[in-house]
Order: structure tokens, then C-alpha cells, then sequence
């Protein structure tokens, strides 16, 4: 081979090496700045601090909360479009000395987002910390070099659509269910018998005593008031101290929700126990006058409040028009 062959095959070499560096270093660029998702297919997305984890995951259409409560779903597909359009605007750097990965290790949160099959699809960590002025702040496992980023549909401060709250996620309702699909409600007071079934089909309300008998003079206001009641509960999650409050002498109601499916929903509504409640007097009581403690299936429990669930505490002379029945 000649020398001038030799020269021009080392200068492209040279020149491929070069291209080949820039390209690698512009790709990690790319990607260490690139935290948002195209596909269309996110079927979970897990928030982490700490010890504190939060599960959204889509199962059959229907997304739930730490894969057993009813997530809202207009909670999270704002959240998936943030998670679309979230960008980088400018590499982040600290006036001090700390050790950033440390530091994000401690003060952010963990963003992990699944697709199809459980793969992984972004990984990442966010905060709003002292050290970057409280701007969000985002920066991928890996790298080094962290991203102030934004989302142009983010109407609050974009770090708190990262919420591990999960009152921030859980749905307004007991069942998933639109509210049409309900046919029968069934409420059992332990200490009484003044239960009762309620049936509703399209043609006609049948309202039955806790002994099966069928009674007529129906209150259609307050059996109307019943059905909507449940339409939109805005259910919290409570303390470890309200559940020790289900206990069997502390039962109110036993609740059962029938779908026109079939499926049956069942619950048990609790007073909330304890020696520092009071009412608008100022007199001690021994359980909470606003509060109740709702356990689910499974063992899982949500706090409600008795305006909430008012009318499903009422005997079965709210629903009727006359006390013969009863």
C-alpha cells in the first residue's frame, strides 16, 4: 500500500473516530435531557421517597391505588400527559460542594414508568429542593448533570403532580362502577332491626324490611337521595390509630352494594373510638362526631364522615311515608 493510501485511510479512520465520539457524546446528552414518554402505553408508574412507595397500575382499563384501591382516573391521566410533555429547559449545577447524587438520593423522588410486559420505560428522579431555588429539578440514574424541567400543561408547581399523598390519587366513590349499574343496596344495623333492602331495576323500587317484608308508601326523595349519595364520596385514608377502631362493638352499619353484573361490594362502617373528640359544646366524647372509619375487602379500610354517608345511617322509616310499615 502506498503512502499516500496510508495517509488518506488513517485520516478517515481518524475522522470516523471523531464522528463516532461526537455522536456518542451527543447521544448521552440526548438522553441524560430526556425525561418524558411517547408511548402510549404506560400501564403503571411508581413514586418513591424513602420508605414511602405509591403504585398507579392500569389493570383492564382501570387504574388502582397500590394495586387494591380505585385511583381516579382523571388524577392520572393528567398525570400521564405531565409525564408526556415534561422537558428539560437547562443542565443544573450547585453553588456548593455536595455530592449530587447523594443528594437527590435523599431529597427527591423516584419516578419509575412501565409498559406493556412491566418494561421499564423512564426512570428518573425529580425534586424541588434549597438547592436549585425550589425548581423542579430532574436528573436520570446514570448521569451525572441534572435538568431544571418544565411541562407546558402544568397549571400548579409541577412537583406536586409527583404527590405520594394518596388522598391525592384515591377515586370519590366505594366502586368503580358507573352509578347506573347499581340494583340492590342492602344496610344491616347490629343493634336493631330497622335494616332494609332497597332493589331498583328501570321499571320499579322495591323496598323490603330486614325480615323480607315488602312495604309500599315508598319515600322516593329520600331513596333518591340514598342512590346519589354514593356518586361522590371523597374518601381519605386513615391513620393506624383510626383502625384500631374496627372492632365488632363498634359496628354501625354492615353496607352491601349490588352491581347489575352480579359482583357485590361489601363494607363495614365503624365509629371512630378514642378520648379526645369533643362536640360544638366543647364536651368530651368518646368517639369522633365527624369521622368514620369504612373497612373494605381484603382488610382495607377509608375514612368517610357522617354527612356523607347520612343517609345510609337512616333507619328504615326515612323510607317510608308512614309509620305503619315500619
Amino acid at each position: 500500500m502506498s503512502a499516500k493510501k496510508i495517509v488518506t485511510l488513517t485520516i478517515l479512520i481518524t475522522a470516523l473516530g471523531v464522528g463516532i465520539f461526537y455522536f456518542v457524546y451527543w447521544c448521552r446528552s440526548y438522553n441524560q435531557s430526556k425525561f418524558f414518554v411517547k408511548s402510549s402505553t404506560i400501564k403503571a408508574i411508581e413514586l418513591v421517597k424513602e420508605s414511602d412507595t405509591l403504585r398507579l397500575a392500569n389493570s383492564n382499563g382501570i387504574w388502582y391505588l397500590n394495586d387494591f384501591y380505585f385511583a381516579d382516573s382523571a388524577s392520572v391521566a393528567q398525570f400521564i400527559n405531565i409525564l408526556r410533555t415534561i422537558k428539560s429547559i437547562a443542565p443544573a449545577t450547585l453553588k456548593t460542594g455536595d455530592d449530587m447524587a447523594q443528594l437527590f438520593k435523599s431529597k427527591a423522588i423516584q419516578v419509575r414508568i412501565f409498559g406493556s410486559n412491566n418494561s421499564l420505560l423512564r426512570e428518573f428522579l425529580i425534586a424541588s429542593i434549597p438547592e436549585f431555588n425550589y425548581k423542579p429539578v430532574a436528573l436520570k440514574g446514570g448521569f451525572l448533570t441534572p435538568y431544571y424541567v418544565e411541562s407546558t400543561v402544568a397549571t400548579d408547581d409541577l412537583i406536586e403532580y409527583f404527590s405520594l399523598n394518596p388522598d391525592s390519587w384515591l377515586a370519590s366513590k366505594l366502586f368503580i362502577e358507573p352509578l347506573d349499574d347499581v340494583v340492590k343496596i342492602k344496610v344491616d344495623f347490629p343493634q336493631n332491626q330497622k335494616g332494609y333492602t332497597i332493589q331498583l331495576d328501570e321499571d320499579s323500587i322495591i323496598l323490603l324490611s330486614s325480615t323480607g317484608s315488602k312495604l309500599s308508601g315508598i319515600n322516593l326523595a329520600n331513596v333518591s337521595s340514598l342512590f346519589y349519595s354514593f356518586g361522590d364520596l371523597k374518601l381519605r385514608f386513615p391513620c393506624k390509630n383510626d383502625i384500631l377502631s374496627a372492632k365488632p362493638e363498634n359496628t354501625i352499619v354492615e353496607l352491601q352494594i349490588e352491581m347489575v353484573s352480579g359482583k357485590t361490594y361489601e363494607y363495614t362502617i365503624y365509629k371512630i373510638t378514642g378520648k379526645d373528640f369533643t362536640n360544638i359544646l366543647g364536651q368530651k366524647l368518646e368517639y369522633d362526631p365527624n369521622r368514620l372509619l369504612i373497612k373494605l375487602p381484603n382488610n382495607r379500610f377509608l375514612i368517610g364522615t357522617y354527612l356523607q354517608f347520612h343517609y345510609v345511617l337512616c333507619s328504615i322509616d326515612e323510607y317510608v311515608n308512614n309509620s305503619e310499615n315500619s
